[in-house]
């Protein structure tokens, strides 16, 4: 009878190896499922986009892969890939000239992978005389730009009150909120403000220095300073010492602590919220080089009425050659996932799901690195982005809502271009917005309402991704039917053999 349980436990252990080897989102048949022991993988940089990594870090933690990451800020992220001490960066700008040069000195590789869509927000801490809490506070990126160069300092400002007309704010003081670190989100919006709000900007930089793109935002009287974007939606949010704060972070952290972010008037005239929509339609705008970096003049100058003009990508910073295939392989299955199931989450967590077309560039830059396993075609079966469907998919890289288009050599979407302002940095090629969109100039619509992530909406978001993960696990009917065939053979094949003998 030891005997007969040392077989089976053996058989059943077999059978469990059988099983997940069938699961080839689980464990690539790349690798032996018998001898499965991934490394970790070090990153570090924005904070921007934090709050997406650590729910797609999360969820393929699930599937045994272990991504390590440091929101320190985009700039950091940066040097510390240059340093190597990680192994990919988060950043929003790419390497600037004096970074370039050192990786060019220490001979490093690397590339630029979009990972998600999402709108810098203008988030505040006001109420009215009878304590109630405002939410539908405007601003245009002039008034925008003044009060973060220290121009208007107060509430009741004219200028302020011409864009909020009969709206009372109890509020005095404007306490502007800007980063204390190297930041992507703060070079996000001086390169909107240089191009949106120019003779403001243009002021500011000759006070004090740091030209577009400004990381360094440089504090002036009556500023404070935060460190990181968690910092600024803390501080903003602090009913103690917030009131009548505002400072600049990706949507996500102002929608997750329940706080409004200012409704941001756009080409048309309209005053619009950063939500998944918004920033899809202003990101048809977007051009790419052919490095997949990002410029954004066509999105500040998107014409629909319901674009968010402060719109933008951000990137994963990732080696190519000089990386083990072994942590190759778990980067390239985290871009994967990342690129695809991942993207479901995004509007949950304040972002902007990639589209098809970047979806395509990032299974191409993915195929790069050393190690990375193959990506699988891009379909609503294969690739659940909610992005992808079944006409999109079709070729891999559909230019449909929220995409930009390659920088040269792209085709573009549509006829109608987008007009830059004057003193803007005219954009490598221009993109339409697609067919079918409307433009209602000088309109004054109410800003949109604002999304507040619940808990229970985040525990939804997590669940979905381990339904994901088990449903990657589960091998198929057929395979369970083989499966239990085969261990019944061996468990009563032997008692059998016993009882004929004792005949």
């Amino acid at each position: 009878m030891d005997g007969i349980k040392r077989r089976l436990t053996a058989t059943l252990g077999a059978a469990t190896l059988l099983a997940l080897a069938s699961a080839g989102t689980a464990i690539p048949s790349a690798v032996p499922a018998a001898a499965v022991s991934y490394p970790t993988v070090l990153g570090a940089g924005s904070t921007w986009v934090q709050i997406a990594l650590d729910q797609w870090r999360a969820d393929i933690a699930r599937q045994g892969f272990s991504i390590n990451y440091q929101g320190v800020g985009s700039s950091a992220g940066r040097e510390f890939y240059i340093d190597n001490t990680v192994d990919f960066a988060a950043s929003e700008i790419p390497f600037q000239p004096d970074e370039l040069a050192s990786l060019t000195a220490e001979h490093k590789a690397f590339q630029y992978i979009p990972d998600v869509a999402g709108g810098t927000s203008l988030m505040y801490n006001l109420t009215t005389p009878a304590g109630i809490h405002i939410n539908n506070l405007r601003l245009d990126a002039d008034a925008a730009g003044k009060i973060f160069t220290g121009v208007i300092t107060s509430w009741q400002d004219p200028e302020i009150e011409a864009l909020n007309p009969g709206l009372q704010i109890s509020e005095t003081t404007i306490i502007p909120v800007v980063r204390s670190d190297g930041s992507g989100t703060s070079a996000q919006f001086s390169l909107y403000l240089q191009n949106q709000a120019p003779t403001v900007w243009a002021a500011f930089q000759a006070k004090y220095g740091c030209p577009a793109p400004c990381s360094i935002w440089p504090p002036f009287p009556g500023s404070t300073q935060q460190n990181g974007s968690d910092g600024v939606a803390n501080f903003v949010a602090d009913n103690q010492i917030g009131e009548g704060a505002i400072g600049y972070v990706e949507a996500g952290y102002a929608f997750a602590r329940g706080f409004p972010v200012a409704g941001l008037q756009n080409r048309s005239g309209n005053y619009t919220q950063p939500t998944a929509t918004n920033v899809a339609v202003a990101l048809r705008h977007a051009t790419l080089y052919p490095d997949f970096t990002q410029n954004l003049v066509g999105v500040y100058n998107a014409p629909e009425s319901n674009a968010y003009p402060m719109s933008s990508y951000s990137y994963l910073i990732t080696p190519t050659t000089n990386i083990t295939p072994a942590k190759g392989f778990v980067l390239g299955t985290w871009l994967i996932y990342i690129a695809c199931a991942g993207q479901r989450e995004a509007p949950l967590l304040g972002y902007s799901p990639l589209p098809p077309n970047l979806v395509s560039d990032v299974f191409i830059q993915e195929q790069k690195i050393a190690g990375a396993p193959k990506p699988p075609p891009i379909t609503p079966q294969t690739c659940p982005n909610p992005t992808v469907t079944t006409a999109s998919s079709s070729s891999g890289a559909s230019h449909s809502s929220g995409g930009g288009t390659r920088g040269r050599g792209s085709s573009k979407v549509g006829t109608a271009t987008a007009t830059p302002t004057p003193g803007s940095t005219p954009a490598p090629t221009t993109t339409s917005s697609g067919a079918g969109s409307t433009t209602t100039t000088g309109s004054t619509a109410a800003p949109a309402s604002i999304p507040v992530l619940s808990a229970a909406q985040l525990q939804a978001s997590f669940q979905l991704a381990e339904t994901d993960v088990k449903d990657a696990v589960k091998p198929s009917t057929a395979l369970l039917f083989v499966t239990g065939a085969v261990l019944l053979v061996l468990l009563f094949t032997p008692v059998l053999v016993v009882r004929r003998r004792v005949s």
